[in-house]
């Protein structure tokens, strides 16, 4: 297996959940227990993302007037598209897993007052799309499973036009700096903060995770369950250094 192919398994880990997810009721009865009034329930996501997140992305996109917005690592799609919603954007997404992609289109057909939207399947790498298009670029716990950083960092640039912002989701330890790969891109004012609260709502998730691992694999497949069972023994342990942070910078 080449380099370029074991990225692409990497990166493309969760495809056995994201093309089951919708007939995940015991997944999604999870999430909408440990986050209660923070769950964006018509979003559909699968991940750590509230309503909170959902807002702070729109709110600092907004002043910037945001007409063609790009998720990078879209996965089903729903976050884009409330976030789009927000801006009365039009939306791009762009995932590597192509289960991801057709249910976005899916989900975008019956969103409540859905932006005008297209989902490609790509890697954030090389996502083919034509360069200088976009006004505005965000991503939801997605960029850090790309193990070439500083490609798809060069990619967001190529597609953003000068000025426009850039806001995502992420994990990282502290002695990692995101601006490593920004400001080489061509990105300037990075700002990185703490999710309050995430690291909480995600340890209950993966104790609920382990509780449930039979429901889960009757309802998504035993392969989704195992995804979902392995990472919740593993990733505890690193959430004690590792912790979710909101990144924002602007392409100069």
């Amino acid at each position: 297996m080449t380099s370029h192919e074991s990225a692409i398994v990497y990166e493309d880990r969760y495809r056995p959940v994201l093309a089951n997810q919708r007939s995940g009721g015991t997944l999604r009865a999870i999430y909408q227990e440990v986050y209660g009034e923070e769950y964006p329930d018509e979003v559909e996501p699968f991940g750590f993302v509230t309503l909170s997140d959902l807002r702070s992305f729109a709110e600092f996109l907004a002043p910037f007037e945001v007409t063609s917005l790009l998720d990078i690592g879209c996965g089903r799609g729903g976050p884009g598209l409330w976030v789009a919603r927000e801006l009365k954007a039009s939306l791009t997404g762009v995932d590597v897993v192509a289960e991801a992609v057709a249910e976005a289109a899916r989900m975008a057909e019956s969103f409540v007052a859905a932006p005008v939207a297209e989902f490609h399947a790509a890697s954030a790498t090389d996502t083919g799309l034509p360069g200088d298009r976009y006004d505005g670029a965000m991503s939801v716990d997605a960029l850090w499973m790309v193990i070439d950083k500083t490609a798809a960092f060069a990619e967001l640039a190529r597609l953003l036009k000068p000025g426009s912002p850039l806001v995502f989701t992420t994990w990282a330890p502290d002695h990692f700096d995101y601006s490593w790969f920004l400001e080489p891109a061509g990105f300037e004012d990075i700002e990185t903060q703490l999710v309050e609260g995430s690291t909480e709502r995600q340890l209950a998730v993966y104790r609920r995770i382990l509780e449930s691992r039979d429901a889960l694999a009757r309802e998504m497949g035993e392969a989704a369950a195992q995804v979902l069972v392995d990472e919740a023994e593993d990733a505890p342990r690193l959430l004690e250094t590792v912790p979710r942070v909101l990144v924002s910078a602007f392409r100069s």
